[in-house]
């Protein structure tokens, strides 16, 4: 009775979430390489917060190396693209799943097309994102890249909340609330959130509404266990290709549910994770057409429903003096059915079912010379073998090695190769013209770098890279086919900078060479700079802005997607926001804000032939209590 107590009382909310003592930049709060050769960006709630992030496109679309796919200021079209994040240009095959995306470590994507739906992780709850930029098979397995949400917890004894109401352009409003509480290492939290936009263009509707909950209990001084809920649906109209007739029934409809067991290990010799999670979803996706770019083919719906379970693991143990090893273990069975049904006759054009299993063990080592005083030469290597019930198994070794000195610089290299299997509908559409010949997707992958911290006010980080994707799935005129490949070189930096104690600064610039050509989603260049100002105790002044290059992209649904890529143009679009903080004026936490997407007007699209309306603006408050 106490928690339930507790959760009843109006408290500070102080502690729920993170606070950065020092300083937070805006866009992301850090850049790294793990131990084992991971590279990584990890975004806070702070940086969330000064971007005016409505969902993970938005979160993201800064980090230097990504892009995004968009039709509209919120909401995801799942169907092609419509709202998709991509990394390095990995990401954009259909179906695609390449770039596999984590809630608290589970993993999120349609059992039945194979690759993730980012309307399934809202981040009205998250405490972090962590992109991981390379593929790494000792950090999770079967993927090109990943991006994980980790959502919030109540970390010190007490109780609060947090409430988040803002009113847009084009009707959106946008709206959330959270609690939670914690008393004798026992801890719950949980939230709703809503929001709605009739969008900027006719038939662009789109309601999205999400549910957290969290309990959580120390089973000692260095383990933890949690259950995690989460439930997302949404319906998202798809406008169409500006020129065009406006669609009549383009509409994508999601449902999901996931439930996360998940035990974490904190001790000065072991740490690392276990999980069993547990998914459930459903789409309706209503088309004007069943056949993607063919105009005789008649409406319907496609109706698909999938179920996702399974289990992940990975410790890390100093097992001697500075000797580390690492295990892990996934396992994953996938799979679900879709079906097409005609709108004007109940016929059933095409259905499938099917299931995947899979299991992935690894091993891996690592150890730490101290070279004197200050230096550490720290190299690692390991394997992650694939076993598949229709597919061969692949090996996907990686090394990796860091020379550093203390905290103030580091060099690091790696090099890794990753495997990603195609999907249950994959399968299907192929066995009808190619059955057997489809192999996994493979990427050798190789960068090196610095990472230089002068002091606690200056960072930067360098990287280069070259990726190569073997096996890549193509969709052509007969299926899905490993007819494809990707090779590209490319530059990475960021620099955080705080030159004053009331201004941070981050910038960060990208170059890409492909060398096979032309690829989707990647730029050559992208340049990113954002400004975080405490201009007084009654102002706070937050803005960013990105330039991106000419890319190609696939444009609208056709029969044939690889043999549709277009051009989209460069841009450099701005965005602003001005928040007034309540703690000088009202006794409790919180700020009204006015934020500003693409305040300088600037026309541009994310999608070919789905221009973006001009500026964006919201006026909201969030309070603390």
């Amino acid at each position: 009775m106490e928690i339930v107590s507790l959760l009843l009382c109006a408290a500070s909310l102080t502690n729920a979430l993170p606070v950065i003592e020092v300083w937070a930049t805006p866009v992301t709060q850090t850049e790294s390489v793990s131990p084992d050769g991971a590279e990584e960006t990890v975004i806070t709630r702070r940086q969330l917060e000064s971007l005016n992030a409505q969902d993970l496109q938005t979160a993201l679309r800064q980090v230097p190396g990504m892009t995004i796919s968009r039709y509209s200021a919120i909401g995801s079209y799942g169907g092609s693209q419509g709202g998709s994040v991509y990394i390095r240009g990995v990401g954009t095959a259909r179906p695609g799943g390449e770039v596999r995306m984590y809630s608290d470590g589970a993993p999120r994507e349609s059992g039945v097309w194979g690759h993730p739906l980012t309307d399934s992780l809202p981040v009205d709850f998250a405490e972090s994102i962590t992109v991981q930029k390379n593929p790494h098979p000792g950090e999770r397995a079967g993927t090109f890249g990943a991006v994980e949400v980790e959502s919030a917890r109540r970390r010190e004894d007490g109780c609060g909340g947090e409430a988040n109401l803002a009113y847009g352009r084009h009707n959106t409003f946008i709206s959330s609330v959270s609690a939670g509480a914690k008393e004798s290492g026992v801890d719950a939290y949980g939230g709703f959130s809503r929001k709605h936009s009739d969008g900027h263009r006719e038939h662009g509707r789109a309601v999205l509404n999400g549910a957290f909950g969290r309990v959580g209990a120390e089973l000692s001084d260095y383990a933890r266990l949690s259950f995690i809920y989460q439930h997302t649906d949404s319906e998202v109209e798809d406008p169409g290709e500006k020129g065009r007739p406006v669609p009549v029934h383009n509409r994508f409809d999601l449902s999901c549910d996931l439930f996360n067991v998940r035990l974490d290990v904190e001790h000065d010799d072991l740490k690392g994770f276990s999980l069993v999670y547990f998914e459930h979803g459903d789409i309706n996706w209503h088309k004007d057409h069943l056949t993607d770019g063919v105009p005789a083919s008649p409406a319907g719906v496609a109706d698909t429903a999938w179920l996702n379970w399974g289990s992940r693991s990975r410790y890390g143990w100093n097992v001697w003096r500075n000797l580390h090893l690492i295990g892990a273990f996934d396992v994953a069975s996938e799979g679900g059915h879709t079906k097409n049904t005609v709108f004007s006759t109940g016929k059933v054009p095409f259905a499938y079912e099917g299931r995947f299993v899979s299991a992935s063990p690894y091993l891996g080592a690592r150890y730490d010379f101290e070279l004197g005083d200050e230096w550490h030469l720290v190299p690692g290597a390991g394997v992650r073998y694939h076993f598949h019930e229709v597919y061969d198994g692949e090996w996907a070794p990686a090394v990796s090695v860091k020379l550093r000195r203390e905290e103030i610089v580091e060099f690091f290299a790696n090099a890794s190769r990753a495997v990603h299997y195609p999907g249950i509908y994959t399968r299907a559409v192929a066995d009808d013209f190619a059955a057997g010949t489809l192999d996994a997707e493979t990427m050798e992958y190789f960068a090196g770098g610095v990472k230089l911290a002068v002091d606690d006010d200056f960072d930067t980080m360098l990287t280069v890279f070259r990726s190569e994707v073997g096996n890549r799935i193509d969709k052509t005129a007969n299926g899905y086919l490993n007819s494809g490949s990707m090779r590209a070189v490319g530059v990475e930096s960021s620099v955080h900078w705080r030159p004053l104690e009331d201004v941070s600064l981050f910038g960060g610039a990208a170059f890409t060479e492909p060398q096979t050509s032309p690829v989707s989603r990647l730029p050559r260049w992208t340049f990113t700079t954002a400004l975080s100002w405490k201009i007084c105790r009654y102002l706070k002044w937050n803005i960013d802005g990105q330039y991106t290059g000419r890319m190609n992209a696939y444009s609208v649904r056709s029969s044939s997607e690889s043999a549709d890529l277009r051009k989209i143009g460069d841009g450099f679009i701005f965005n602003t926001r001005l928040a007034v903080p309540l703690e000088p004026f009202l006794p409790t936490e919180g700020e009204i804000y006015a934020a500003i997407e693409n305040f300088t007007g600037e026309k541009y699209e994310y999608y070919p032939g789905y221009p973006i309306g001009g500026a964006m603006w919201y006026i909201g408050c969030r309070v603390r209590f």
